[in-house]
């Protein structure tokens, strides 16, 4: 019993790595667009080093609702109560990841990306690690279930 339970783990947690990298390396495609040019070092692993940054993302959000839920499965029981909690942890994530990216000079926004006010971040970046993280758990949930 306890094998198909660490094989059935193992699985969601490949397709969420799978599910995250598709829906991350898409966005970061398409928002590509809003940015200033990056500086050499963020030019040279754009894409595939963004997007390895975001799956890294998404299980440290799953790593702090399995903290804050006392439950490294927690994702059976996935609900509005859940919902809430990923998008707080989320929300957080997102907003650190993007503040010290930005700080760090690794990218800069042109005149088109939108801005979350009051925080000056980037509207795409900060919304790409609250909705792909929650697609990616949702959809491999129901791959793996």
């Amino acid at each position: 019993m306890e094998e198909s339970k660490t094989i059935k783990a193992k699985s969601l947690l490949t397709w969420i790595a799978l599910i995250a990298f598709v829906l991350n390396f898409i966005w970061e495609n398409l928002h590509a667009g809003l940015y200033n040019e990056y500086n050499l070092f963020m030019k040279s692993i754009y894409f595939l080093g963004c997007t390895i940054g975001d799956v890294v993302l998404t299980f440290i959000i799953y790593g702090l609702v399995a903290v804050v839920l006392k439950d490294k499965y927690w994702i059976r029981n996935f609900n509005f109560k859940i919902l809430l909690i990923v998008l707080i942890m989320a929300s957080l994530v997102s907003l650190t990841a993007e503040w010290v990216a930005v700080e760090l000079d690794f990218w800069s926004y042109n005149e088109q990306m939108p801005v979350v006010p009051f925080l000056d971040i980037g509207l795409s970046p900060f919304l790409a690690i609250i909705i792909n993280p929650i697609l990616s758990f949702i959809l491999a949930y129901k791959i793996v279930k």
